[in-house]
């Protein structure tokens, strides 16, 4: 009977043998024997996902050696990276680049950040002095498109479409009701003069929801949507915890409104920050990044119902050369230590069937301070260890020494 291993994105050597109808919607096996490669998959991503591992093992020379057989399952389904486009404009160029860079690697989640300001901490700020940026083309609203880099409607649903023949799906955000002055730069109105411009005034949110809805319309309905896949992120991070019972409000209404198009709602969420009685929808099609716990504690995200999706800021955000955070991700410290059941400074059991996942983020709070170079260097360095965290998790045994040999021969 031939051997079979579970190889995850980065070929692990300790055998982990799983039950051969278990491929589910992402698994694949391959079987090598006289010359002859053979694939079963159970869906077009493990086609994908095996064609990948096919490259890999050219490169090291793998398909010289004789019989053998693989069988490759991920750990979690979400694996994934989130770049801030909103406060530095990233070329859709690019982007393909990092989509193809990713599907090597097998991550299957790139979560678009498209709007955000310049970091503020005063509300009484002269906010016509600070940037702001939407990146996506509106009919909408013309004017809320950034005049310094933009994607047309056209080319973004065209590489949301790409990007899925890689296996990646694409999580377009647009945050809200925070991290806003994008929105009421061109309705000031909606601009709360309490908490700082970059946050609507949620005393008025039917007005601003009426405003906001025709802009999720323009991008989530029709033959042949803009968002051409199944996710819609709303942001909720940040809002003053003053004004909690109205955020948890609009909060709720947001995730109403996507599901009404069709959609699964993603969110920051921040529920524990903003403590109240005002109900918010919670079930397991909504997933929650839980970046702090201080804004939602994952132990509760869990006990209200929702998927989680772990990119705890501590351990796995990036800020190119802004002194904080880090500036490139601590590989042996990420390797030796975490994966995605580790949220802060919580430990759940590795099987938390809510725990779906997890990311990790490059974030532009400097604007232009970083250039594309420097982003796609601090992405690509962390992209192997990352990959093997969210594919398969710890491998028994292998340092990260040995991780390093086996991920440079492969790249």
């Amino acid at each position: 009977m031939m051997a079979t291993m579970v190889l995850a994105a980065l070929l692990p050597v300790i055998p982990q043998p799983r039950p051969a109808e278990s491929l589910g919607p992402e698994g694949y096996r391959i079987t090598m024997s006289n010359g002859q490669v053979s694939v079963v998959a159970e869906s077009p991503t493990g086609y994908i996902w095996a064609n990948q591992t096919l490259k890999q093992l050219m490169r090291d020379e793998f398909l010289r050696k004789g019989t053998l057989e693989i069988t490759d399952v991920p750990k979690y389904r979400v694996r994934g990276i989130l770049l801030d486009v909103g406060r530095k404009y990233i070329p859709l160029t690019y982007l393909r680049e990092l989509v193809d860079e990713m599907s090597y690697y097998k991550l299957n989640t790139l979560h678009l950040h498209l709007n955000d300001n310049e970091i503020c901490k005063d509300p009484k700020a002269d906010w016509s002095t600070k940037y702001a940026a939407f990146r996506l083309e509106s009919s909408t609203y013309p004017e809320l498109t950034a005049k310094d880099g933009s994607y047309s409607k056209g080319e973004f649903r065209d590489f949301m479409k790409y990007a899925k023949t890689k296996g990646v799906t694409v999580v377009p955000e647009i945050d809200v009701p925070a991290h806003s002055l994008a929105f009421t730069r061109i309705r000031p109105d909606f601009a709360s003069r309490e908490y700082g411009e970059d946050h609507f005034d949620l005393s008025k949110q039917e007005e601003i929801l009426a405003w906001l809805e025709p802009l999720f319309a323009e991008y989530l309905t029709g033959e042949d949507p803009v968002f051409a896949g199944p996710y819609c992120h709303v942001g909720t991070d940040e809002y003053n915890k003053a004004a909690a019972e109205d955020f948890r409000k609009f909060t709720d209404a947001m995730f109403k409104m996507v599901r009404k198009y069709g959609y699964k709602a993603c969110a920051w969420g921040s529920l524990s920050h903003a403590r109240g009685e005002t109900p918010v929808i919670a079930d397991r099609d909504i997933y929650m990044d839980i970046w702090s716990n201080q804004f939602y504690r994952p132990e509760e995200a869990i006990a209200a119902g929702y998927s989680i999706v772990s990119i705890p800021d501590g351990w796995v955000y990036i800020v190119p050369k802004a002194g904080y955070y880090y500036d490139y991700l601590n590989l042996p410290f990420l390797f030796n230590n975490w994966e995605p059941n580790v949220i802060g400074d919580k430990v759940f059991p590795e099987d938390c069937e809510q725990i779906v996942g997890g990311k990790y983020a490059l974030w532009n709070d400097l604007l232009d301070a970083a250039s594309l170079d420097d982003v796609q260097k601090r992405i690509s360095h962390a992209m192997p260890v990352m990959a093997q965290k969210l594919w398969s998790g710890k491998v028994p045994g292998q340092t990260f020494e040995e991780f390093q040999l086996l991920s440079r021969k492969l790249q």
